[in-house]
Order: C-alpha cells, then sequence, then structure tokens
C-alpha cells in the first residue's frame, strides 16, 4: 500500500509538472507580470549581485544586473503588452533593455534556487529553461500538498484542494515569477494543518517541517509576513485554546519558532541591506485616506477576477463561465464550513473571507502615498488558498455524522463536481491564453494554421495535451481521495485535538 501511494504522488508530480510545461510552452517570452524584473533578479542572483546597480535616487527600486545582451526585450514589445487584441507578432526584430529590474531589492531565496539551477544545468541565458525550474518547484511543492492531504483524516475531500490551483495560479507558476512559488507553498502549509490531530504533530518534525515552509516562504517574498500571520490566527481559531496548548512545547515551539524567526532576522537585515521601501513617484497619490479606501472597495470586483485569472499583464480576461465555475467550487468549500456546525470553523471561514476583501485594502492605505494602490488580485492567491483546507475540515466533520455509504457517496459526489469545474475552467483559460498571444483576444477560436503568431508547438496539440494533462490530473486527485480508508479523528478541530489519527491499512 505505501509503494502505491508514493507511486501515486509521483505520477502526480509528473501530470502536475507537465501541466505547468504546457503554459511555459504557450506563454511568449516576458509575457507574465514584471517577468523581465524577475529574469534579471534570477539571473544577477545567480551570479553574485546581490541588489543590481541604482540607476537613480529618485527610483531606488528600480535597478540594473550584469546580463548579456540575448536575454534582453523586443524593443517593439510594448506594442502587445497591456494591449490584449494585439498578438505577439507585432514585435519588431533585436534586444533592448536587458539588466533593468523593479525587482532587484526582492528577498532572495527564490531567484537563488531558480538562477542557480539555470546555471548548473548551463541554461542561464533561457528564460525557457528558468520558467522550468520554477514550474518544477511549484509542482513538487503542489504535489506534496495534495499527498500531504490526502493521507489526512480529511483526505475524503481532498479535491478541494484544486480550489487553490486557479489558471492564474498555473499561469504564474509556469512563468519566472516567485508569486506562483509563494502560493504553492502556502498550499502546503495550509495543508500540514489537517494533521494537528496527530499525536506526531506537536514534535520537532512537526516544528522543523512548519519553520522550514515559512522560512522558505518569508525569504522569497515580501507579502508572505501578512500570510504567515494571518494563517496563524486562522489556525489558532479553528484549534482552540485546547488545540492551541498542544503545541506550546518545546520540541515543537524551538524549531518553529527559531527557524521562523531567524526566517524573520535575515529578511530584515536583507531589507536594510538592499534599501528595500514601498516607493514610486510615478504611482503615488495625495489622496485621503477615505478616497482610497472608496477606491479600493471599488476595485474589489475586479481584484478577485484578478486572483481568479486576468492574465497577461493583467489585460488577457478568460471567459465569463471561468469565474462561474471557481465562483462554484468556492461555494462548495464554503458550504462544508456551515454545515459542520463547528463555530470556531465558521469564525475561520469568515476571516479569510473577510481578509480576502479587507487585506487589498489595507495594504493599499499603507502605500497609497509612497507608491499608490498597488495591489493585484494575485496576491491574495495564498490566503485564498485557504479556503479549500477549511472546507475539507468543514465536509469531514459532516460526513463524520452520516452513514458510512452516505459519506461515500457524497465525498465522491465533491470530488467529482470539484474536479469537473477545475477541468473545464483550466482548458478554457489555457486556449484564451493561447489565443490572446496568437491571434489576440476576440480573434478566431480555432486556432488553427495560418496564426499571426504561435508557440514552438502548434496551439490545437498544445491544447490537446494540455487538456489530456488536466483531465489526468483530476482523475488522480479524485481517485486517491476515494481510496477506502478507516474513520480517522483528530484533523485538528478543538473538540478532538487530543485524539491522535490512527495509521491506515
Amino acid at each position: 500500500m505505501t509503494s502505491r501511494r508514493v507511486g501515486a504522488d509521483i505520477a502526480v508530480f509528473a501530470v502536475l509538472l507537465g501541466l505547468l510545461l504546457t503554459w511555459t510552452i504557450g506563454m511568449p517570452l516576458f509575457a507574465s507580470p514584471d517577468e523581465p524584473a524577475h529574469l534579471y533578479k534570477a539571473y544577477g542572483t545567480a551570479h553574485g549581485q546581490a541588489t543590481g546597480e541604482r540607476l537613480s535616487e529618485e527610483m531606488s527600486n528600480i535597478r540594473r544586473f550584469e546580463v548579456p545582451e540575448e536575454m534582453g526585450q523586443s524593443p517593439g514589445i510594448m506594442c502587445w503588452i497591456f494591449q490584449a487584441e494585439v498578438p505577439v507578432s507585432c514585435e519588431t526584430p533585436g534586444r533592448v533593455g536587458a539588466g533593468e529590474s523593479t525587482a532587484a531589492v526582492y528577498p532572495p531565496f527564490w531567484y537563488g534556487v531558480v538562477g542557480g539551477g539555470a546555471r548548473l544545468l548551463d541554461q542561464d541565458t533561457s528564460q525557457r529553461a528558468y520558467r522550468a525550474i520554477g514550474a518544477a518547484l511549484c509542482a513538487a511543492l503542489i504535489a506534496a500538498a495534495i499527498a500531504v492531504a490526502r493521507r489526512s483524516p480529511a483526505g475524503r475531500t481532498s479535491p478541494l484542494l484544486l480550489l487553490g490551483l486557479a489558471p492564474m495560479t498555473l499561469f504564474l507558476s509556469g512563468s519566472v515569477n516567485p508569486n506562483g512559488f509563494e502560493v504553492a507553498g502556502f498550499l502546503l502549509l495550509w495543508t500540514l494543518c489537517l494533521h494537528a490531530g496527530h499525536e506526531r504533530a506537536p514534535t520537532r518534525l512537526g516544528g522543523l517541517l512548519v519553520g522550514g515552509v515559512a522560512a522558505m516562504l518569508l525569504l522569497s517574498r515580501f507579502a508572505s509576513a501578512i500570510w504567515l500571520l494571518a494563517g496563524a490566527v486562522v489556525v489558532a481559531v479553528v484549534l482552540g485554546v485546547a488545540g492551541v496548548r498542544r503545541f506550546l512545547v518545546r520540541p515543537f515551539l524551538v524549531p518553529a519558532l527559531g527557524i521562523t524567526a531567524a526566517a524573520v532576522v535575515v529578511l530584515v537585515a536583507w531589507s536594510r541591506y538592499a534599501g528595500a521601501e514601498a516607493e514610486d513617484p510615478r504611482l503615488a497619490t495625495d489622496a485621503s485616506t477615505w478616497d482610497v479606501v472608496q477606491a479600493s472597495w471599488e476595485r474589489t470586483p475586479e481584484y478577485l477576477r484578478q486572483m481568479v485569472g486576468i492574465l497577461g499583464w493583467l489585460d488577457t480576461r478568460l471567459p465569463w463561465f471561468v469565474y462561474l465555475l471557481f465562483a462554484l467550487v468556492t461555494v462548495v468549500a464554503i458550504a462544508g464550513a456551515v454545515l459542520s456546525r463547528e463555530p470556531r470553523l465558521l469564525v475561520a471561514t469568515a476571516l479569510v473571507a473577510a481578509g480576502v476583501i479587507v487585506v487589498p485594502i489595507a495594504v493599499n492605505v499603507v502605500t497609497a502615498r509612497s507608491a499608490g494602490l498597488i495591489w493585484q488580485g494575485r496576491y491574495t492567491l495564498p490566503l485564498f488558498a485557504m479556503l479549500s483546507v477549511l472546507g475539507m475540515l468543514g465536509w469531514q466533520r459532516w460526513l463524520d455524522r452520516r452513514p458510512a455509504e452516505i459519506g461515500r457517496r457524497v465525498s465522491v459526489g465533491i470530488g467529482v463536481v470539484v474536479a469537473s469545474c477545475f477541468v473545464v475552467a483550466e482548458v478554457a483559460a489555457f486556449w484564451q491564453m493561447l489565443r490572446r498571444f496568437s491571434v489576440g483576444a476576440s480573434g478566431k477560436v480555432w486556432l488553427d494554421e495560418p496564426l499571426p503568431w504561435r508557440p514552438s508547438v502548434a496551439p490545437l496539440t498544445l491544447i490537446a495535451i494540455n487538456a489530456v494533462l488536466v483531465v489526468v490530473l483530476a482523475v488522480l486527485v479524485v481517485m486517491s481521495a476515494s481510496e477506502r480508508r478507516p474513520a480517522l479523528g483528530g484533523a485538528g478541530m478543538p473538540d478532538r485535538a487530543s485524539e491522535p489519527d490512527r495509521p491506515e491499512s
């Protein structure tokens, strides 16, 4: 049984990697937000250039790294960036602007891993190589999250984790951007909480896992600090006083808090060394706090759409039903918390839902006068992904109160509904992305030749490969969740916090 499960985990990783690589191949160079900045930062980090060279005192966050000219952008790249109806074919030959980065002061961990990997493979000037390495990291973290979730007491509804894999998550994971890595890492961190009721959770191993993942995220993106704090509050609410007390022991606290605290110290030291500041005079505003709050509130529907997926440089909207399908899966997750009748779980779910709305407004208020309203919907994905885990916990409690056969049918039904929504939304999003870059967002739907622009693999062939892979992924996730398992207690819920998981047969 163990070897079979490990084989399933490896299969999930392989399929995920293949799926992300279709996104990597389907995107032209520099197709995702700030991809040039992240590419040059990764190259510079791997070549001993910590923060690059300042270009001006007024724009201290914009630096230049010494990179080969062949890594530059087309001089006409702006003909299609922000222009969803213009295909990539409008670009003019040549390479300019190599090395200029707005990401120079960002924490270096992810950049060092991706850039270092590309250098070790002797592919340090290939943007596709950086993308592939980043995709492999994301696939590994997501596969680990799925493996952890399906082995948990709430494993019957582990397909709900697909809620965290919105089209924007896959798009970012297939590009040179640490945002996808951040989402995948938090998905793993949240799923670890599903085992909070296990007897080995408050041990040194549990502390090492939590501290290690937290440190990795903190040293990759500044925004991770927000989600770690928010997540800690939500987890504490779910566990309750008794559950939290189980973890107030030296074996867990020393590695968990020690590693996390060390990462915070390193992050603060790095910020001072790099001179990291949220400043952009071009976007700064003198608007009052109330005006910023009002403007941010009015943008909330757009932030939510961006979170699910407005691809490219926030210029490519997806078909309307993609947003509807992810809204449906979100409702399924929240329904689990509601049906559980667990007050703490309801409060935790309400906190996450409120955070998705409130955090962007709060951040915009803080940054408005120095850098403008900086929030983008994709930044919220780590917190949004937590709804999938809360939904799993809720459905587990509801299913535990039902006869075994009814529980089996309902859990399979949840898996099929969630997986079906995910498959349709992912293929539609991928198709629209290829359409936008090949013929423009409103161009022909059937992407046969001739095309103004096309990736290295013909679009229709790439869509077929993508569709097969996403279906296989969905089947693997649903089948692994429906494996027969004994009734398990715990799952970190407060009234069962002291009951350990029983080993699976």
